[in-house]
């Protein structure tokens, strides 16, 4: 993204920094940065700010899709409501088309529907068409393969989505200030010889694209299969499929899993010293790394994928299909 060719711009020398480091302060000190809406997360997670790039990690089916949808509608939503017209949330997909995407952002409580139903086409046309106006007000915007134009869009090649990332500001007006990349493996680099290298060159451009553009990257990561061999399957920073470098990079590394998935139902687990009940909602989260603080947490969450919810869950009632 960036264009200089001035190399003494990359030199800092005492003088400069004696500013540069106390106007970064002074954003910190003003700027509330990106937090995830769950209060057990925030209280510990150091928000995201611009330049950081944070990994969700897991096996295939287990959320990362609708977890990093669910943070992208609570921040735009918290846009939304500031009145922030010039800001927007950026969800790049590499795997799934826009429309697949665009359903996680269509329904809500109110909808009448869920992701279920539109996958099925039992969702009612009228009430998509309730909840797509809806959705106009919701700054968040897709980048990606659509059905409706699939002969007209370039490859989602690295050097593409920062084009279209850096056209955003140039013709539509708006600044992201989180961009989502979904999901960093398959993301296609040009001239790369293999898929370790092509996945380390897209964490490390991902990061240097979070530096141009001022705002944080969540990106979605695969965990490899020897996670289904663990008593508890919550991916390890070291999981990650293809690339160290992923592990190396990321300022923040969070392991998610969802136990009915992989569990017998009705079984309790044992999490932290805590006794809970598998259910169909039941969502674990882990703080796998996090630069400048503790790590290590563990999360138990409700999740409710059909409807894109987060939310901490309630340990004596854990046993309930909230």
């Amino acid at each position: 993204m960036s264009t200089s060719d001035d190399y003494r711009s990359l030199i800092h020398t005492p003088a400069d920094l004696a500013v540069e480091f106390i106007d970064y302060a002074r954003k910190i000190k003003s700027n509330p940065g990106i937090s995830w809406g769950v209060a057990s997360m925030d209280k510990v997670m150091i928000p995201m700010r611009p330049g950081d790039v944070v990994g969700v990690i897991a096996r295939p089916g287990h959320g990362k899709s609708t977890t990093a949808a669910y943070l992208a509608r609570h921040i735009g939503k918290q846009l939304a409501e500031s009145g922030d017209k010039d800001k927007c949330v950026v969800y790049v997909t590499f795997e799934q088309s826009i429309e697949e995407i665009e359903s996680m952002f269509e329904i809500d409580g109110n909808s009448g529907y869920d992701l279920s139903d539109v996958a099925w086409g039992r969702a009612d046309i009228d009430a998509m068409i309730r909840s797509s106006v809806k959705r106009l007000s919701l700054p968040v915007v897709l980048i990606g393969k659509s059905q409706s134009r699939r002969k007209q869009t370039p490859r989602m090649t690295v050097d593409n989505v920062y084009k279209a990332l850096a056209s955003l500001e140039v013709d539509y007006g708006v600044k992201p200030v989180l961009v989502i990349l979904d999901y960093i493996q398959i993301i296609p680099v040009e001239n790369a010889r293999d898929r370790i290298t092509q996945v380390g060159e897209a964490i490390v451009r991902s990061k240097e694209l979070a530096i141009d553009i001022g705002a944080p990257i969540l990106f979605c990561v695969q965990a490899g299969r020897k996670v289904d061999d663990y008593g508890e399957k919550i991916p390890t920073a070291s999981d990650c499929q293809w690339a160290s470098a992923i592990e190396q990079t990321a300022d923040k590394l969070i392991g998610i899993w969802r136990p009915v998935l992989t569990e017998d139902k009705d079984a309790v687990l044992s999490i932290e010293g805590r006794e809970v009940k598998i259910t169909q909602n039941l969502f674990i989260a882990r703080l796998l790394k996090q630069r400048m603080a503790q790590a290590g947490h563990t999360f138990v969450l409700n999740f409710a994928p059909q409807y894109v919810r987060l939310s901490d869950m309630e340990i004596n009632h854990a046993d309930l299909n909230l």
